[in-house]
């Protein structure tokens, strides 16, 4: 997912006749910022595991995060969009 939006902006800046980027590092920075974007929001339809104990507030990446290892309920696999219907906020863990 990264390279795809390092592919786009790469692609945008080389056809845009004036590209609004000057130097290099702010090019870099941009990119920086893109990839870090993508990490804290994946895609609505992406699957993350959520703990169903009732003080869990948090969805996972992966179902073998640290972040999981207190679940006093089950783990379950939901999508994106239904962890966030259940007022869910990315792991500080997963999504550093």
């Amino acid at each position: 997912m990264k390279t795809i939006a390092t592919i786009i902006l790469t692609v945008v800046l080389t056809c845009v006749p004036f590209a609004p980027f000057e130097r290099p590092e702010d090019i870099a920075r941009s990119v920086a910022e893109i990839n870090s974007l993508q990490a804290l929001e994946p895609l609505q339809s992406s699957m993350v595991y959520i703990c169903t104990g009732p003080e869990s507030k948090r969805y996972h990446s992966n179902s073998n995060c640290r972040g999981l290892n207190k679940c006093s309920g089950s783990i379950e696999k939901v999508t994106v969009a239904k962890a966030k219907s259940m007022k869910r906020t990315p792991c500080k863990i997963c999504y550093k």
